[in-house]
């Protein structure tokens, strides 16, 4: 578990390298309780994707096609160097699937401000300590820590009475 974490957690500054968050928003001060909030918000986005992810495969498999295939063709269209070997009901069923995407999309956004939102964060305020996190690595050892100890069920941490 402890692995997934921190998969997790690499996947996730990684991914903030490539939202372009400005820098400048990064030197913003950091509290402990926005650092909490900032994890209570990245797990209930977590919960929220999967949710979502699980939404489009149903999608996907009701449209014809299985996740494997639709994985096949939409990088056969991305890759100008995959050669897409697809029947005329795979790029139709493909087409139909890119479409219910695209329709999902503001409620998902949606979704993930309102779950931001809950934990007492806004969506500028997420950004602004995910951008700090990005650029810190104490930050993001931190949260680290805090995302370890509310995976282990939240128990306080030995140093930290409390």
């Amino acid at each position: 578990m402890l692995k997934s974490v921190k998969l997790n957690l690499f996947l996730f500054v990684a991914m903030l390298g490539t939202l372009g968050i400005s820098a400048q928003t990064a030197s913003k001060d950091v509290s402990d309780q926005d650092l909490n909030k900032f994890a209570d918000a990245y797990q209930a986005v977590q919960m929220e994707n999967q949710k979502a992810q699980q939404e489009m495969v149903v999608i996907i498999q009701d449209n014809g096609l299985e996740v494997a295939r639709f994985q096949e063709i939409q990088q056969a269209q991305t890759d100008p160097n995959t050669k897409l070997d697809a029947t005329e009901k795979e790029l139709a069923s493909h087409k139909a699937i890119i479409d219910n995407f695209q329709k999902m999309q503001p409620e998902l956004e949606s979704r993930m401000e309102e779950v931001i939102n809950d934990t007492g964060l806004t969506m500028e305020r997420y950004q602004e300590v995910a951008a700090a996190i990005q650029a810190d690595r104490e930050l993001q050892q931190e949260l680290q820590a805090i995302m370890v100890k509310k995976t282990q069920g939240g128990a306080p941490a030995a140093n930290s009475k409390g």
